[in-house]
């Protein structure tokens, strides 16, 4: 571990967003009024980019500022690193998020049938929105958004935390944030994929293999929001919902198997990423006498 990141302050970053957000706000209300109202997509995307932005800036600021090299983040990727099979079950893990969403609306068509005609109506703007921005949606959500998150989440948040909690509290609370910042795209997919992405960096010690399945993961993503039939009739909606309603216990099970299938694998590996740990702390130990 290394102790420099406890230097890195966080609240700085989201002092910078805020300012930031206040500025698009602000900057975005004269820009539609100039245009009496029309024009939002480009000020959506422009928003988007400029919080990347931000946060890389910062990133840049806070290690330059704490005397960490963030060029020593990204190795070469190894043999060692076994990212094909990384790759794999990122897919796999994409599964489990969408039967875990798929469950979760199948809840909801029954106990809040209203709020769940809501967001099937969201994800169908959403659609329209990625479907008619593909250049610059493909540009944030498959190259921009993967590096900036994961030099965020788990180069340094995830560092600063398991140097001060350790390396389980680290990794729960580092995915825990991760996920509130993805409220609109599925929480628990998230929640457990930065799990993952966790462990993967620590087990590697390269900031590259997160990266990478990241951005697998949002390709996919990406691909599914651009192939998939947009459009927001309520007949649509009606058929989905009835559909849910037919197959949803069948996507819990499959859920639940996937759920503890991964449970076990992030046990085991967590125990050796621990392992690993108390050993390079007991070689700096006799180093240092």
């Amino acid at each position: 571990m290394n102790p420099a990141y406890k230097g890195v302050k966080f609240r700085y970053l989201i002092l910078w967003t805020l300012l930031t957000i206040a500025a698009l706000a602000f900057g975005g209300l004269i820009y539609i009024f100039q245009n009496n109202g029309e024009g939002i997509m480009p000020i959506v995307i422009f928003s988007q980019f400029a919080l990347y932005g931000v946060a890389f800036l910062w990133l840049k600021r806070a290690y330059r500022k704490n005397q960490i090299d963030m060029k020593s983040l990204f190795q070469p990727i190894r043999k060692s690193d076994h990212l094909v099979r990384k790759t794999f079950f990122t897919l796999f893990h994409l599964t489990f998020s969408l039967a875990a969403v798929s469950y979760l609306f199948y809840l909801f068509s029954f106990i809040v049938p209203d709020y769940l005609l809501n967001l099937l109506e969201d994800n169908d703007s959403t659609n329209a929105f990625v479907n008619s921005t593909k250049v610059s949606s493909f540009f944030l959500i498959v190259l921009v958004a993967p590096v900036v998150e994961e030099l965020l989440f788990r180069a340094t948040l995830l560092q600063k935390l398991r140097v001060k909690y350790g390396n389980v509290a680290g990794i729960l609370i580092s995915s825990a944030l991760f996920s509130l910042i993805h409220m609109n795209s599925g929480m628990i997919g998230h929640f457990t994929i930065g799990i993952f992405l966790s462990i993967f960096y620590l087990k590697t010690k390269n900031i590259w293999v997160p990266i990478i399945c990241h951005a697998l993961n949002n390709l996919v993503a990406f691909l599914t929001l651009t192939t998939s039939p947009s459009g927001s009739e309520s007949t649509n909606i009606t058929e989905t919902i009835t559909e849910l309603q037919m197959v949803g216990p069948y996507i819990g099970i499959y859920a639940l198997v996937c759920l503890i299938f991964m449970g076990w694998i992030a046990v085991k590996m967590i125990k050796d990423i621990n392992q690993t740990t108390k050993l390079d702390e007991e070689q700096s130990m006799n180093q240092s006498f």
